[in-house]
């Protein structure tokens, strides 16, 4: 049975490419890592343009991982997709992406990552321009955007595994700007809105009143617990501010070269909950808006007690996220990964080792 990876944004789900249903996969608890699994896909940067001369080169890297660790990178191939995906289709890409090859396809390469740019045309395909209509069929409606008004090139990655093909979707932002708004919306929007800024974890530690410990990648370093403990792990990001002033150092809304060289010479986003402004479709009014935060959580040992933690728009101040994890019963060393994700497509993650004994 072949399946498909198919992250959407703060969801894993594993959809059945033999059938149209979609079920999660909890088995063993989804955040157990027994086997090879692509956990997360990012973007760098987290959103672009498709147009542009020359257009914007894009980064793509996978977190591959196993119960022992880094799975091999040469197992994993890339490519785009430019098949529009039904609206009886359940998830986010079109079967027919779902292949080793194919027309729909333009491959990008193997690896743990690869560079690429965005088609010219995705704008149109994946956003919100009406997309030219095929040879006797009538012309299709534009892609309706997520919840923070963006718009999402699809990726294919396959890991051709001993036990079969696995495909996984990666979802790279795409800006397109605003339609069907009023000329003075399409000038405001395009003097406040900033492409997204992939997040960054500050740290993964075990709080505590006599302090913080740290989670590192080294057994060596890293922080030690009990046989059996219940342990909670604090996963932490920048504390964005929450309205542009020059000299921050983030290019926020209404700022530029102009006005702030020292911010926006080269422009920089917050790597946490970044305000962002998105133009509403039921008021159809511009909004200010802030992005929510979601953790997951994985390893190869113990038990969470939840698959993913996070903060939504209204604790977007507050700029961590618990979870609490009960140790395994006897000695050993455990992995861990804790993906960060915005709402608008950003990702981050780390790889991190816990002793128990």
């Amino acid at each position: 049975m072949v399946k498909a990876w198919v992250r959407t944004l703060g969801t894993l789900l594993v959809l059945d490419a033999l059938t149209t249903g979609c079920t999660p996969d909890v088995e063993g608890g989804a955040y157990i890592i027994d086997g090879p699994r692509v956990l997360a896909i990012r973007s760098e940067p987290a959103e672009a343009a498709p147009r542009g001369n020359p257009p914007t080169p894009m980064a793509w890297s996978a977190l591959f991982v196993g119960p022992h660790g880094d799975e091999d990178p040469s197992l994993l191939d890339w490519a785009i997709c430019t098949e529009r995906k039904p609206l009886v289709t359940a998830g986010e890409m079109s079967l027919d992406c779902l292949a080793r090859s194919g027309d729909v396809l333009i491959p990008l390469g193997s690896g743990a990552s690869v560079m690429g740019t965005l088609p010219e045309d995705a704008c149109r395909s994946f956003g919100p321009s009406p997309p030219v209509p095929k040879p006797g069929e009538p012309a299709p409606r534009p892609t309706d955007p997520d919840a923070s008004g963006g718009f999402y090139q699809p990726l294919r990655l396959l890991a051709e595994l001993p036990a079969g093909d696995d495909y996984s979707v990666g979802l790279a932002r795409i800006s397109c700007g605003l339609a069907r708004v009023t000329s003075d919306q399409a000038l405001d929007y395009a003097a406040r809105y900033r492409p997204n800024q992939n997040p960054e974890l500050a740290d993964v530690v075990i709080p505590s009143s006599s302090g913080d410990l740290p989670l590192t990648d080294d057994s060596m370093t890293t922080a030690t617990v009990k046989p059996g403990s219940h342990v909670t792990f604090r996963a932490s990001w920048v504390d964005c501010p929450q309205t542009s002033e020059c000299g921050d150092g983030f290019c926020g809304a209404n700022e530029d070269k102009a006005n702030c060289a020292a911010d926006c010479t080269t422009p920089q986003g917050c790597p946490g909950s970044e305000p962002y402004i998105a133009f509403d479709l039921a008021t159809r009014q511009l909004l200010d808006r802030r992005e929510s935060m979601r953790v997951s959580w994985y390893s190869t040992l113990g038990t969470f007690d939840h698959d993913r933690s996070g903060r939504d728009e209204t604790q977007a101040a507050t700029p961590y996220s618990d979870n609490t994890w009960t140790a395994p019963s006897s000695a050993a060393e455990v992995r861990l990964w804790v993906v960060l994700r915005d709402d608008r497509g950003g990702v981050a993650y780390r790889s991190l080792l816990l002793r128990v004994e």
